[in-house]
């Protein structure tokens, strides 16, 4: 029965929705909007919705009232309107949510035609199943099934399409197979006649791709150039007339040809460059073009560059960029409107797109998100005090770092916070920390999104008690022993017992020693001269460990002038005559040598001379005693006036004149 004949090419050529779906570069998360949606309504939706039942999905593709999926495990699934068993899954009742096609296993493609559906199985053979009236399931007999039967006679299949009511298949040797409805000569054997089991299209070799529309086909050979053939009152097939073709023709116009879809009674091409090339109907704006004027030859679609992926819709076409994104125009169904986009626009939060197919007003998009990692940072803290816990993340594909994305983080599996990732990736959570064991884990989590998978990483968390050291203050005289004494304690005041801790003075370890019952240390220490009276610091420095965090604390010694030892050698002179007046100088408490100190010498208060002491000891001044130098006693005294080490001491003795 001739579909154009009998009256009802309307419904096919205007309603008729074929689009095998793109294979998935790898199996992903089904996400639909426009009409026909599988989220158990029947309420259209203007923005992208996740089929969370499917799983993960190889391979989907719509037509004008139903939908189809292959999920990983090879089980096919299927929505939407089943009067004509379209669903296969044995029944004729609609289904607003995915069903499963009943009978199949190891399927890898699915392709739908207007009132049928078509499945691809790994061994290579083709299962049809819904309407028969046109002979599209092509096992012989017009008796349409509301459960998949096997297509004879053709074997190695490595893709199917679906047209309107005839039905393509594309064999491992480059041949294409076609059957059902040839009204308009869509099966592409040179004649009009409607096949009941597939026949070859002839003159075609070395194909590589095919797609079906409502009453046309179209082919991809190897040497990337378009061929087509069927129904052309659009202008379909490209050649520049309305004239219907029974036999394939290369389209003229086209170079570089990737890949090719259907959109009713329009066709499309990717070129290897990334332009979309559209032709044949326009109504809805499926073109792109920016109008609604029929094009009988290949035009680029403007502004839309950098496309790896197309797919048809019978209204509204779908690309997808180098970049990930989602471009549509036509009537998409991606508005709440019916304006159609005269020209490519956004599909706004699709990102991480494998493949494409479309419907009626229907779009379909597998997401495979982009692996992620996530870096979590060992930390150590006190407990009681505020603890920053870390972790970045980035994308496995080029190691960029995530941006605004957000981290949930957790101690031992608590939730302690979340925290949005900076330009750098980071993010960072600030917490308290509580009393509990040393170590912990830090466990940080991406829940993943659209474009990007979850990830999760953990971290130690070494969580130590405070400590808090104290230092007595001490004070002594250059040169004299001296106790310095350290405290280490909880902050409850505790001493904290055997803990190695290091006492310093001015940076220089005087001692290191573990803390006894009472939590102290102590260490003798003789004054050093060093730079002298003045106030010196001292440290005490635990450096934390076994479960405790690292404290330290300073105190002062106070460093007074230490004392010289001055021993003066007067004796006895006569008038007239020279006599050196002598003294001995050392420190206290060591006698130690002073060399270079100076010595003041005087005799009844006058100045005789000043000295510097020896290196044996002594500094010497010579007094010329006069002639008239009253004999007897005098007071003799050998001074020194002080410096930054030693304090100022003078000493007196007898000097006798004699005549």
């Amino acid at each position: 029965m001739s579909l154009v004949k009998h009256g009802i090419a309307a419904i096919a050529l205007l309603c008729a929705m074929v689009v095998s779906g793109l294979p998935a570069q790898a199996d992903g998360t089904l996400w639909v909007w426009g009409s026909n949606v599988g989220d158990g309504t029947t309420n259209a939706s203007g923005k992208p919705v996740h089929i969370a039942s499917l799983g993960t999905v190889r391979s989907v593709a719509s037509s004008y009232n139903h939908t189809l999926a292959v999920r990983s495990d090879g089980t096919v699934w299927a929505w939407g309107m089943n009067d004509h068993g379209q669903l296969g899954d044995g029944t004729s009742v609609y289904s607003a949510a995915p069903v499963q096609v009943v009978g199949l296993a190891g399927a890898t493609a699915v392709a739908a035609g207007l009132y049928h559906s078509l499945a691809l199985l790994s061994d290579g053979s083709v299962w049809a199943w819904g309407d028969n009236r046109y002979n599209q399931l092509g096992d012989g007999t017009t008796t349409s099934r509301a459960a998949p039967v096997p297509v004879p006679g053709i074997a190695g299949i490595t893709a199917v399409a679906g047209g309107g009511v005839h039905s393509l298949a594309l064999s491992s040797d480059g041949a294409v197979w076609a059957w059902g409805d040839n009204s308009a000569g869509q099966l592409g054997d040179g004649t009009t006649t409607s096949r009941t089991t597939p026949v070859q299209v002839v003159g075609l070799t070395d194909v590589t791709a095919i797609a079906g529309g409502s009453a046309h086909g179209l082919a991809l050979r190897s040497g990337s150039t378009v061929w087509a053939w069927g129904y052309n009152g659009y202008g379909q097939l490209g050649d520049g007339t309305t004239t219907d073709r029974p036999t394939p023709f290369q389209v003229p116009g086209l170079a570089g040809a990737v890949a090719v879809a259907s959109q009713g009674n329009a066709s499309m091409a990717l070129t290897s460059d990334g332009a979309v090339w559209t032709w044949g109907h326009n109504g809805s704006a499926q073109l792109g073009d920016g109008t609604t004027a029929d094009r009988w030859s290949p035009l680029p679609v403007p502004g839309l560059v950098g496309v790896k992926a197309i797919a048809a819709g019978y209204m509204h076409g779908l690309a997808l960029r180098s970049d990930h994104t989602v471009w549509a125009w036509g009537l998409t169904g991606a508005t709440a409107s019916s304006a159609a986009d005269y020209r490519p626009v956004q599909i706004r939060g699709m990102m991480a797109v494998q493949s494409l197919a479309a419907g009626f007003m229907t779009s379909m998009a597998l997401l495979s998100p982009i692996p992620t990692a996530i870096h979590a940072v060992d930390r150590t803290g006190t407990i009681q005090t505020s603890l920053t816990a870390r972790a970045y993340l980035r994308r496995l594909s080029d190691n960029a770092w995530l941006t605004g994305r957000s981290i949930t983080f957790a101690v031992d599996g608590v939730p302690i916070g979340t925290s949005t990732t900076d330009a750098y990736g980071l993010a960072a959570c600030d917490w308290t920390i509580g009393p509990g064991p040393v170590t912990r884990a830090i466990q940080v989590a991406f829940p993943g999104e659209l474009a990007y998978q979850a990830s999760s990483a953990s971290a130690t968390l070494s969580a130590q008690t405070a400590t808090k050291a104290y230092v007595v203050d001490r004070a002594a005289k250059l040169k004299t022993y001296v106790v310095l004494k350290a405290y280490l304690f909880l902050t409850s005041n505790a001493p904290l017992t055997g803990k190695p801790l290091t006492v310093k003075l001015d940076g220089t370890v005087v001692g290191s020693a573990n803390t006894n019952a009472l939590g102290y240390v102590q260490f003798g220490y003789v004054v050093a001269a060093a730079a002298g009276a003045g106030t010196r610091t001292i440290m005490a420095d635990f450096a934390g460990g076994a479960g405790y965090a690292a404290s330290s604390a300073t105190g002062t010694l106070s460093v007074t002038h230490g004392d010289l030892y001055l021993w003066p050698y007067i004796r006895t002179g006569k008038v007239g005559t020279s006599h050196a007046l002598r003294a001995y100088v050392r420190s206290l408490p060591d006698y130690v040598i002073q060399p270079g100190k100076s010595i003041v010498f005087s005799v009844g208060g006058t100045e005789i001379g000043t000295a510097s002491v020896g290196a044996d000891g002594w500094a010497a001044a010579v007094w010329s005693i006069p002639a008239d130098e009253p004999s007897g006693a005098h007071t003799a005294t050998a001074a020194f006036a002080g410096d930054a080490w030693y304090q100022a001491v003078s000493v007196n003795t007898t000097f006798n004149v004699v005549p």
